[in-house]
């Protein structure tokens, strides 16, 4: 039966081992598409700079799967000896910009980045993969060609692929905004490049057959651009990880969880201001709050805590743990806390989490803009309250609303539709098409 499915060629820079948000896409997918008859053959680099490590989701590869690594070199081991990092420290490109002084090193680097590594710097792994693959495919004959970023560099590679082999249809997920980064800004970023990383991200966009992303504000934006049918395909949750899940949890603690990365971009000083003065003005509230910080955080966070000791003595910051933990730490929490970059990209930034958030049914409590995706999803669907970055007098209603079980939990509630067994199979067709 096997033998009968069609192949699909997927290449991607994040994969198990790699932790985080971005390699739950493909890996999900490529879970779920045997059954849906494709067999994917995944080129994943050999050698990665990952900046989180998470051995539990090599346990999602299926056997399906063929994994064909490649080496791959990055430039990150001299950016650590500019800057004085030690060999072995991660380097995590969202961190960069925190609220401590960068040295004219760190700036120098930063700017090399956002004007030499176009579009980032995995662009070395452009030109000996596309070689690699110009000899394998003719044996793989795969039916399709699939690219995701970020990073966008694995685009470059697909662009290449389809020039060679312009009969196999190929498609280009973007995960992330590519020109329209707000990173970019931190970059240092001359219009030179601007432009540069404009006239590639159009370039790819152009010549595949089919784009896919996240959210629908991205799906717009992208669509305005080019001609290339522009789909959306949520990020979403595998029920299999909540199998076990149990909905009936209660706790005499209200206890508030935050899963991800803090950094400068999404660390609310107004949402911390807002659970102190609960902390003063609610009797009962301070014993009973427990604030999780689970995940990657910069300096700025501590900087922010220290302004609010009752807070912070609430508080408790733990590093990145593996994603079965992340389920256990869902089923413990009273609320979900959701925070959005506070940047242009935020309406169209729907993290996987989120999804995930979604299938525990605990209430959630996003920090984004109204007008933002995230927001929608929840008004509609009841899912908890999203609150605009500034406003502190809403932030705390919503907070008083979820202690007082205003907002309901969703108890075992899901939305089938955002499932990843669900989501493969709308990706599917567009590969059958």
């Amino acid at each position: 039966m096997s033998d009968q499915k069609k192949k699909v060629l997927i290449i991607a820079y994040y994969w198990p081992p790699s932790g985080g948000g971005g390699v739950q896409r493909w890996l999900k997918f490529t879970k779920y598409l045997p059954e849906n008859g494709w067999k994917p053959i995944v080129v994943v680099p050999e050698n990665p700079e990952y900046p989180v490590i998470d051995p539990s989701l090599e346990t999602d590869v299926p056997k399906e799967a063929q994994v064909i690594k490649m080496p791959i070199w990055e430039p990150y081991g001299i950016f650590k000896k500019l800057t004085g990092r030690k060999k072995s420290e991660k380097v995590n490109t969202g961190l960069l910009f925190d609220e401590k002084k960068q040295s004219l090193t760190e700036k120098f680097s930063l700017w090399i980045r956002g004007n030499l590594l176009i579009p980032d710097p995995r662009v070395f792994w452009v030109r000996p993969t596309f070689k690699r693959l110009k000899k394998l495919i003719p044996e793989i004959n795969p039916d399709f060609i699939i690219t995701t970023g970020t990073p966008h560099s694995v685009h470059l590679i697909g662009k290449r692929l389809k020039k060679q082999f312009p009969e196999i249809p190929w498609l280009a997920d973007l995960r992330d905004p590519w020109a329209d980064l707000d990173m970019l800004d931190q970059f240092y970023a001359s219009q030179w490049a601007r432009n540069r990383q404009r006239n590639l991200e159009y370039s790819v966009l152009s010549r595949a057959d089919i784009v896919t992303t996240v959210s629908p504000t991205w799906t717009k934006e992208l669509q305005a651009k080019v001609d290339t049918p522009v789909h959306c395909i949520t990020n979403g949750y595998d029920a299999e990880d909540f199998k076990d899940f149990d909905y009936k949890v209660t706790k005499n603690d209200f206890v508030i969880s935050h899963v991800g990365i803090i950094n400068s971009y999404r660390n609310p000083e107004p949402l911390w201001s807002a659970i102190e003065e609960l902390c003063h003005e609610l009797p009962g509230f301070k014993e009973k709050l427990k604030l999780q910080i689970i995940g990657i955080t910069d300096a700025g966070l501590g900087k922010s805590l220290d302004k609010f000791p009752l807070l912070k003595a609430r508080t408790s910051v733990t590093g990145y743990i593996p994603h079965e933990k992340v389920i256990e730490k869902y089923q413990e929490s009273s609320c979900l806390l959701l925070l959005l970059n506070n940047t242009k990209n935020s309406n169209g930034h729907i993290p996987g989490k989120f999804f995930e958030y979604i299938a525990s049914g605990k209430p959630i409590l996003a920090i984004a803009p109204e007008s933002s995706d995230v927001a929608q999803i929840i008004k509609e669907n009841l899912f908890g309250l999203a609150c605009d970055f500034k406003d502190k007098e809403q932030v705390k209603e919503a907070i008083l609303n979820i202690f007082s079980e205003k907002v309901k939990p969703n108890s075992g509630k899901t939305v089938e539709q955002y499932s990843r067994k669900s989501l493969t199979s709308q990706l599917a067709p567009l590969l059958t098409k």
